[in-house]
Parts: structure tokens; C-alpha cells; sequence
């Protein structure tokens, strides 16, 4: 896997799931709307709906360990990324922007799936809390026989 197709699931129409642990190793997941790299997946920010979050944000301030599996839907690609918080905050009002245009991309890519625009849209997405997370390891996890293979 190269490093545009980590790049492509970035893209939108991508699904997103962020994966945590509390300080007993109890692990949380969270459905995520939207997941940004500016430095080559050297660290990222994933966006999760405030009215979802309560137990991720727990984890995060307690463990700081963040799993992101992110999936193309209609080709079934996937990327899984690990790695250490390092902020989480409520996501700013220019980010909205950003964060809209991945609900209503992966609102159409689930259109051509048989999902209802107006199904996906409905998905709690805004107000958001940005995580950022250093990215330590990057492992595919589209299936197949490199499935769990470390990529980076």
C-alpha cells in the first residue's frame, strides 16, 4: 500500500471509528465524521459528535492511546492508525465547514449503496471535538491476506 492509498482514505465518503481504552484496558468506540493529516500522517485530527463522545473524551484524557479505522465503503479499503493524544478540544467554527463536507460526502458514496442521504446526514456530527493524535503505527485492515500487516 502506498502512501497515496493511506492519503485516499482520507478523502471523503470515508467512514470513520475511533477506538479508545479507560485506565482498567475497557475499550470505547465512537462512530467519527472527519480525520485530517497536514504532515504526511506524521499526526492527525479526528473529529467525533460532541452528543456521542462523552466516553472516548474520558479515555483520551485518562490514557491518551487512539485507535482511527477508516474505511472506503464501496471498495471496502481500510487503514487502521494508532497513536497518542496529544490535544483534544472543541472543534472551531471554520472547522465545520470541513467536518460538513465529510457527512455529506459519505452521505452520497452510502447513496449509491442504497442508503438514504437523509439517514446519513441525520448522524449526529455537529458541535464536534477535535482529537489530535501523534501517529505512531499504520496497519491495513482491508481484508485480505495483509490484513494487520504494519504499513508504516
Amino acid at each position: 500500500m502506498t502512501n497515496e492509498r493511506i492519503r485516499r482514505c482520507l478523502d471523503t465518503g470515508t467512514t470513520v471509528f475511533v477506538g479508545t481504552i479507560d485506565g482498567n484496558g475497557v475499550p470505547s468506540c465512537c462512530r467519527a465524521v472527519a480525520v485530517r493529516s497536514d504532515d504526511e500522517f506524521a499526526s492527525v485530527t479526528v473529529y467525533v459528535p460532541l452528543a456521542t463522545s462523552r466516553d472516548t473524551l474520558a479515555n483520551v484524557a485518562t490514557t491518551h492511546r487512539v485507535a482511527i479505522v477508516l474505511t472506503r465503503p464501496i471498495e471496502h479499503a481500510a487503514v487502521q492508525l494508532k497513536g497518542t493524544s496529544t490535544a483534544a478540544r472543541l472543534a472551531r467554527a471554520d472547522e465545520e465547514p470541513f467536518v460538513r463536507s465529510r457527512i455529506d460526502g459519505l452521505a452520497d458514496v452510502l447513496h449509491h449503496l442504497g442508503v438514504p442521504r437523509s439517514a446519513t446526514r441525520s448522524v449526529a456530527h455537529w458541535p464536534a471535538f477535535a482529537i489530535e493524535m501523534k501517529v505512531d503505527e499504520i496497519y491495513e485492515q482491508t481484508p485480505g491476506p495483509r490484513a494487520g500487516s504494519r504499513l508504516k
